[in-house]
């Protein structure tokens, strides 16, 4: 991962340093994973076809493996690029390949439960927005995430507003 994927100083969620750019981890090295074996097992199946096999296939037949193919790791690319990056502008979300760029103030309330998958924040307008970049299954990773995301909130937003 790139050096700004790394949150703070180990023990320090009080005073996190910008710019900080979240992912999820378990999902990340899922897709990752995924997609490699999906290559490996559909280029292995391909040449251990017979050439006659092969030859059987119509443009239309291959032109729709191909395309499944594509489609399925265009997925899994959208999971690998899920992430959020904390500037000093504000938060920048990208869940698969949507994007939402937040400023601190629109930010109400950073949320993590574990009856939900990943975090929730609360905007001002009262819409709620998933930031899938912290995702419950990352456990203690996750839980420290959403409380520095937290922080950086409320300590952003109280900048603003002094400002």
């Amino acid at each position: 991962m790139p050096a700004d994927s790394e949150q703070t100083p180990p023990g320090d969620a009080t005073d996190p340093q910008l710019p900080i750019t979240y992912r999820p981890l378990g999902a990340r090295v899922a897709s990752a994973i995924a997609a490699a074996a999906i290559v490996f097992i559909v280029t292995l199946l391909w040449v251990l076809l017979p050439g006659e096999v092969q030859d059987d296939f119509t443009v239309f037949q291959r032109a729709t493996l191909i395309g499944f193919f594509v489609v399925v790791l265009v997925l899994l690319n959208g999971i690998f690029r899920t992430c959020a990056k904390a500037t000093v502008r504000g938060l920048d979300v990208i869940n698969g390949y949507r994007r939402h760029q937040l400023e601190w103030g629109q930010i109400v309330r950073v949320s993590l439960s574990p009856n939900r998958p990943w975090v929730l924040i609360d905007l001002d307008d009262g819409t709620t927005m998933s930031v899938m970049a912290i995702q419950t299954s990352d456990g203690g990773r996750a839980t420290r995430a959403a409380r520095q995301l937290a922080v950086l909130v409320q300590s952003q937003t109280r900048t603003d507003r002094d400002t």
